[in-house]
């Protein structure tokens, strides 16, 4: 397999690569690096430090001749595409029809899309949401990451194999603690510094949070699988913000009580996703327990903060 795997620096595109080198891929990651880390690749990767809007891109795609692309790039904080939705628009929709483009120039013929779950479907009429729940989502971020999946379905040519796998809120090592979106990552790394933590709203909030490896994973069977369409990837569980607090803090030893704020505009106040959909067409279901997701997160931030 020679694989195209654009944000292959960032936090989940990296342990796609990894997991594609394991299983003997040859892995051309563009990428860059407006989030990404180039230290989260492996050397057996080949690397290209391009945006993946970049005419130049065009070549370089048809120079590798892959045969697949997994497409996990992009503007992911629900707030930054409320503050700058054109920006959010540009990143996730006009950058992302080009980029698709160029694959199909280059005769890519299997497509794999990482979408959002936990921002797609907006407040839930019913829960778990389904791949059949009504899309309405009430941030940009939602709406852009909706809008590209259209594009590929309606774009890309019928003898293409294309999957869009709808995320759940992703957690696990190498998540970055300084941006704006992945409350655990942010919350461990305040706790380790004995930092103030802050809850948007009452936490009472909650999500579906799936450990980021498992992700990877779910990813490797969708190149091998035939299915084509939509599927939802999660832990299938619902857990509170407060939840995570409570549970980070025993795990840090943590003291300090949170601040809370007022919540953030785009955020739906419960979400978690039924994923049986993964479980019948991909084999698929997340094995990693929050209890040691969040250990592992914890430990390789505490081992970076001892490094540094």
């Amino acid at each position: 397999m020679k694989a195209i795997l654009t944000g292959g620096a960032g936090f989940i595109g990296s342990h796609i690569a990894d997991d594609l080198i394991d299983k003997g891929a040859k892995v051309l990651v563009i990428d860059d690096l407006s989030s990404g880390d180039i230290n989260n690749l492996s050397d057996s990767v080949e690397f290209i430090n391009l945006n993946i809007a970049d005419y130049k891109l065009s070549d370089q795609l048809k120079k590798f001749n892959g045969d697949v692309l997994i497409h996990c790039a992009a503007q992911a904080s629900v707030s930054h595409s409320i503050d700058e939705p054109s920006f959010d628009a540009e990143v996730n929709i006009l950058n992302g029809i080009k980029l698709m483009d160029y694959a199909i120039e280059s005769n890519v013929n299997s497509y794999v899309y990482l979408n959002t779950g936990g921002a797609l479907y907006g407040e839930p009429e019913y829960l778990p949401c389904d791949e059949q729940h009504p899309i309405k989502p009430i941030s940009p971020y939602g709406l852009s990451k909706y809008t590209l999946e259209n594009y590929f379905d309606i774009l890309l040519p019928a003898s293409a194999n294309f999957i869009s796998l709808r995320l759940a809120n992703v957690y696990g090592p190498r998540q970055d603690p300084g941006g704006e979106a992945g409350v655990v990552a942010i919350f461990a790394q305040k706790m380790l510094n004995n930092e103030n933590v802050i809850i948007f709203g009452d936490g009472d909030q909650s999500r579906d949070f799936v450990y980021v490896k498992d992700v990877a994973a779910a990813v490797i069977l969708a190149l091998q699988s035939e299915t084509n369409g939509h599927i939802n990837i999660g832990s299938g569980e619902q857990t509170t913000v407060t939840q995570i607090f409570e549970n980070l803090s025993a795990e840090i030893g943590y003291q300090k009580k949170p601040i809370y704020k007022p919540e953030r505009k785009g955020d739906v106040k419960h979400i978690y996703l039924n994923v049986e959909k993964a479980r019948a067409n991909l084999g698929w279901t997340a094995h990693m327990n929050l209890q040691n997701g969040l250990r592992e997160t914890v430990n390789l931030l505490r081992s970076n903060k001892e490094v540094n």
